[in-house]
């Protein structure tokens, strides 16, 4: 079930009764939750996409409504993909997995990286929820993780200059993949950072596999990095920065 804006398809995210509601979308089989009952308010509510008006439908073509609970405005997962993608795209529950795959699913499983337990020697700390949220000029970014490099916006004072995360993956993983970039709030910054991924042996030796560097105002950059094979991963940054969005595919 997704969460619509009453005014536009903008900022869509995973509405609180998702499982409660998924029965007549995706089968009978609910990940671990509460099955809670709710008022809602239904009917004359109309869904425009590039203004022009649709009618979600169902797998089997029925019309589904949009309606709305506790001031928020909700509509299936199948009828708003339909809609949005003139039904070119296929909505899949695994009930082994407990995923929702709108379009293709993914070639291996993912993990999200707050997920994994960090080694002892780290430094830093994977944040999550409001927590994780930083600021690009007046954008605030909310991502569903980031690890903590001790950041402040440049100009300010920070109470850290590096951080770094150990993961023993074990050779379980075959990319790991993110968003790398600078959060700041002032006009004419001049700041740099770099995030460094080693493979480390179990003698503490450390290969480089990959290093990325940013400047204040540079675009996101999109993190892809082989870890296959990689035992033992640890990821350095210089200076504080955010990298966040993080997740890992296993071997396929």
């Amino acid at each position: 079930m997704f969460k619509l804006n009453r005014d536009s398809l903008k900022g869509f995210t995973m509405g609180a009764i998702t499982v409660a509601l998924f029965g007549s979308l995706l089968g009978t089989t609910y990940a671990s939750g509460k099955l809670t009952s709710i008022n809602i308010v239904k009917g004359g509510i109309k869904l425009f996409v590039d203004g022009k008006l649709v009618k979600p439908t169902d797998s089997d073509g029925k019309v589904v409504e949009p309606f709305i609970y506790d001031g928020t405005t909700y509509l299936p997962l199948r009828a708003l993909s339909n809609a949005l993608t003139n039904n070119q795209k296929q909505v899949k529950w695994d009930a082994g997995t407990s995923s929702i795959y709108v379009g293709q699913a993914p070639v291996a499983a993912q993990t999200s990286i707050e997920e994994l337990k960090y080694y002892e020697g780290t430094q830093g700390k994977v944040l999550t929820g409001e927590d994780a949220s930083f600021q690009i000029l007046d954008k605030k970014i909310t991502p569903f993780n980031r690890l903590d490099t001790g950041y402040a916006y440049p100009g300010e004072k920070y109470y850290s200059d590096a951080a770094e995360y150990i993961y023993i993956l074990n050779s379980n993983y075959r990319e790991l993949s993110g968003q790398f970039t600078i959060p700041y709030t002032g006009l004419g910054a001049d700041f740099e950072s770099k995030i460094q991924f080693y493979s480390v042996n179990k003698k503490g030796n450390k290969t480089l596999i990959k290093e990325i560097a940013t400047k204040v105002g540079d675009d996101i950059q999109q993190v892809s990095v082989n870890v296959q094979g990689v035992e033992i991963l640890q990821i350095e940054f210089d200076k504080p920065s955010a990298f966040y969005n993080i997740t890992l595919s296993g071997i396929q």
